[in-house]
């Protein structure tokens, strides 16, 4: 730790950042505090850091010096679709039940980007909604973006890009949605730019919900990267303040690291390919929106609301080929699984329900698998796996649980299996058992990146700081042995670079 810097000073400024902009940084985090809090002295003009600190500490900061205090401690890094499940769900699955329900006098759609950093998100939020809702126009449409940093905001509100915020996005993409003025230079198109108002608000203050922050009536809610800097209670008490700011039905999107047990338990949870999106108003007499009720399948929801009105199609997201493909395979009225009895039939009925699961349509999906792994049919480890993954994002907890069971007996040596039953006991609060499991994982893949950052979780919820800590460092180690750019197994597409940054902000 920098010795200009005493013990007591950083301790009461941890006490001052947690206070005033709800980061969480605990007494092993200090070395990384003083090397920060360094840099940001600097900028305030400040040559003695513990000075620095002392005039913090009585300072009345400016929302100004509050946000560049805070570029200094958090990641302002993103791009473009970052995270691409989280629209494939609003583009194919909550849009298309909502613009049902809303068709007619009650034409309205407000969201909320909640931590928006330098504006990608926030941008690609508008052109889904440009790309899901025909009659646009005809729509008030309301995208708040807000941060704690203003140099931040004041880049976002230029709408100009460079080359590295478009990682992963296909030319078509950036063609149809900025305007390029030199090699790396992107400026976004007047019809997005002007879909989105950016605002500052510190997510650690009580000013929202309100009317005056704009932060009321919210539908959808993206916090994404942000409550990895909150301590357990923070997060709490700020998902807590956003189940306020949301209607009934509306959901709030967080991104799939940021464990579920610390957000507030108001919410209902949404299980969608392999990550949790949070919902306000499916307990007691509350009304779901329509995309969501028992028997709605993918086909059934992305039926255009509009008929006459054609929709815009779809460059970012995966496109709907597929889906095609497979209407085609399957008849109107399936074959029943008793006459599945040649193993092509049986694998190729596989092949369809694996489809309509990377579709998001999991009705469908169990319907074919349920039948496969019966005696009569395939029992084999990938047909009772892909079953339980499909049980565990319909909710169907328990039963998920008993099929990973079962294909773990039938190979007892995979690592991949211990580790998504480990998420099911986890998510029905058997954090002991999903300990146990992930120890298993990790004894047959030292190197399972997920399954050490989940451990260390359980940990630290469990209170046993150094076991978390360790498996923490456990993780980051094996990433080293990963490039950069490469995408982390089991991580909903999140690449080794990114989820090195995540785990650094936790750990260092």
């Amino acid at each position: 730790m920098t010795t200009s810097i005493s013990d007591t000073t950083i301790h009461a400024l941890r006490a001052y950042l947690l206070a005033h902009l709800g980061l969480s940084y605990s007494k092993n985090h200090e070395k990384d505090l003083s090397r920060k809090i360094e840099y940001a002295a600097k900028e305030f003009g400040y040559a003695n850091p513990a000075r620095f600190v002392d005039w913090l500490l009585e300072a009345k900061l400016t929302d100004q010096q509050t946000g560049a205090l805070a570029s200094h401690l958090t990641i302002g890094e993103t791009y473009f679709l970052r995270e691409k499940k989280s629209f494939d769900f609003l583009e194919q699955l909550y849009l298309p039940g909502l613009i049902q329900k809303r068709y007619g006098a009650d034409k309205r759609l407000r969201v909320w980007c909640a931590g928006c950093a330098t504006g990608e998100e926030a941008y690609s939020i508008a052109i889904v909604l440009l790309q899901s809702i025909p009659d646009i126009l005809h729509w008030d449409i309301s995208i708040l973006a807000t941060d704690i940093n203003p140099v931040f905001l004041e880049k976002a509100k230029k709408g100009i890009f460079s080359k590295w915020s478009f990682r992963n996005n296909p030319e078509g993409f950036i063609l149809k949605y900025f305007r390029i003025e030199g090699p790396n230079e992107f400026h976004i198109l007047p019809r997005v730019k002007q879909m989105v108002t950016f605002a500052q608000l510190n997510l650690a203050d009580d000013s929202y919900p309100s009317v005056q922050t704009g932060t009321e009536g919210i539908d959808i809610i993206f916090c994404r990267n942000v409550l990895i800097y909150f301590s357990p209670e923070g997060t709490r008490t700020l998902t807590d303040r956003l189940y306020e700011s949301l209607v009934k039905g509306g959901i709030l999107v967080v991104s799939p690291v940021e464990m579920s047990g610390m957000i507030s338990p108001k919410f209902s949870k949404i299980n969608y390919a392999g990550f949790s999106v949070y919902q306000k108003g499916a307990h007691g007499t509350e009304e779901e929106p329509s995309c969501f009720r028992k028997g709605t399948s993918l086909q059934t929801v992305k039926a255009d609301p509009i008929p006459a009105l054609k929709k815009e199609p779809v460059h970012h997201l995966d496109d709907q080929s597929g889906l095609h493909r497979l209407k085609r395979l399957l008849p109107e009225k399936r074959i029943p699984e008793t006459i599945l009895k040649t193993e092509k039939e049986q694998e190729q009925a596989y092949e369809d329900a694996l489809l309509l699961f990377e579709l998001g349509d999991f009705a469908e999906a169990e319907s074919i698998l349920s039948g496969l792994v019966r005696k009569e049919a395939l029992n084999g480890k990938s047909a009772i796996s892909l079953l339980a993954r499909t049980k565990a994002n319909l909710g169907k907890l328990k039963e998920a649980g008993e099929l990973y069971e079962r294909a773990i007996h039938l190979d007892k040596l995979d690592p991949k299996l211990h580790y998504l039953m480990a998420i099911v006991m986890h998510e029905q609060g058997d954090d002991e058992k999903a300990i146990h499991l992930l120890n298993s994982s990790l004894y047959l893949d030292h190197d399972f990146v997920l399954a050490w950052f989940l451990l260390g979780t359980l940990w630290m919820r469990a209170g046993k700081q150094d076991s978390g800590k360790k498996s923490y460092r456990n993780a980051i180690k094996s990433l080293s042995k990963l490039s950069h750019d490469e995408i982390l197994p089991e991580s909903d597409g999140i690449t080794v670079g990114r989820f090195r940054e995540i785990l650094n902000a936790i750990t260092l």
